[in-house]
């Protein structure tokens, strides 16, 4: 097909398509301006929104750049809480269970000394003896005159029956015996007590005499102690006297020996003034008399079940306040707690008040605060 080019100032022929002149589309736009306008609109708007759209990406960029820059990173181990017998810990001492200090209750010299010091006795056993003086004759004149006055109270009696012989004579006479029978009685008790006996099974721990003392009355001789059970005292704060009940099983760690089991024997009632506690007496048998009283103990007394996890004293931390807690990462967060200790052992201390799985920061638990969003990295596994 054969192309026809011709130009003129209205159309031009290309290979036989028509198309508009330049002087043809001058003429279209000079008579409608508007749509200048809208094409020069259109084009500042998108280079403006080209350019936000660069600068919104450019900032996303820039913040997220900063931010994986910023945060710190810790180490941080599983701990598992577990359920936990709260203890309430005590420091106290050994006691014997009884201890009684003997005195003369007659004067005398000693003549003789049975016990020695440090000895077991039973109870009654002799400890002690004191001299008779005269007291066996006294009791002889005292039993003959004991007799006399029956006789003549069984004559005066026998009087008054028969009309020969008035009441007055007759009461006369039976205060006279009664008087003969508390003579023998007073001096047949004096004999006795020259002898000094144990009270009750124990360990004769004291012995304040020696033979060829004398003793009056009221003087000290010896003290007998009783070990078996043994004591063991303490004192228990207001906040937890409630929480004691008498015949709850106690643990007591004396010292030189391990933990032994015993029961609450006794709770005061009464809190002692100067410190506001209250004593409880733990009672431990003690049949070989292993355990010996004056030894310092530490009682532990089991209260309630409660969650916890156990943790080293490292990973503890302070807050703001100075208060002693630990740090946790929840959320990629930072979060303290502090402590409430529930009971404390030789390799670490249980806490209260988690449940479940918890982050513990191990690493770097001084260079955040709460609130802080931190990377956390894990270590291994703690099930306390």
């Amino acid at each position: 097909m054969e192309s026809i080019l011709a130009v003129d100032d209205e159309t031009s022929f290309i290979q036989g398509e028509i198309m508009p002149g330049p002087a043809a589309v001058s003429n279209w736009l000079a008579t409608r301006p508007y749509i200048i306008a809208i094409f020069l609109t259109v084009l500042l708007l998108l280079w403006m929104l080209s350019g936000q759209a660069q600068e919104q990406t450019d900032l996303h960029e820039t913040k997220q750049a900063e931010t994986e820059q910023v945060l710190p990173k810790v180490r941080v181990a599983q701990f598992v809480a577990q359920s936990v017998v709260k203890d309430l810990t005590l420091y106290g001492r050994s006691e014997p269970s009884r201890q009684a200090t003997l005195s003369a209750e007659v004067s005398g010299k000693v003549v003789e000394v049975y016990a020695k010091r440090g000895a077991l006795v039973n109870k009654g056993d002799p400890i002690v003896r004191l001299e008779m003086n005269d007291r066996k004759e006294q009791l002889a004149r005292a039993k003959a005159l004991l007799r006399q006055r029956e006789i003549e109270y069984n004559g005066a009696k026998k009087l008054s029956t028969q009309g020969f012989q008035g009441k007055a004579r007759l009461a006369e006479a039976e205060a006279a015996l009664v008087d003969a029978r508390v003579s023998v009685a007073s001096l047949s008790l004096q004999i006795e007590k020259t002898l000094i006996k144990a009270p009750f099974s124990g360990i004769l721990n004291q012995r304040m005499v020696e033979q060829g003392d004398f003793l009056g009355i009221g003087d000290p001789i010896a003290q007998v102690a009783d070990i078996d059970p043994i004591i063991v005292v303490g004192d228990v704060t207001e906040k937890d006297i409630n929480q004691i009940k008498l015949g709850q099983t106690a643990h007591a760690r004396l010292i030189n020996y391990d933990n032994v089991a015993g029961t609450i024997k006794y709770i005061s009632s009464v809190s002692n003034a100067a410190t506001n506690t209250f004593r409880i007496e733990v009672a431990i048998d003690n049949p070989d008399l292993t355990y010996l009283a004056g030894l310092s103990a530490e009682l532990s007394i089991p209260l309630q079940e409660t969650m916890a996890i156990k943790v080293t004293p490292a990973v503890l931390a302070l807050d703001d306040d100075g208060e002693l807690g630990i740090k946790t990462v929840s959320d990629e967060h930072v979060v303290f707690t502090p402590i409430k200790v529930v009971k404390a052992e030789d390799d670490g201390v249980w806490l209260a008040g988690f449940t479940g799985t918890v982050d513990v920061i191990t690493v770097g638990q001084g260079f955040v605060n709460p609130g802080d969003k931190v990377i956390a990295v894990s270590a291994e596994a703690n099930n306390g």
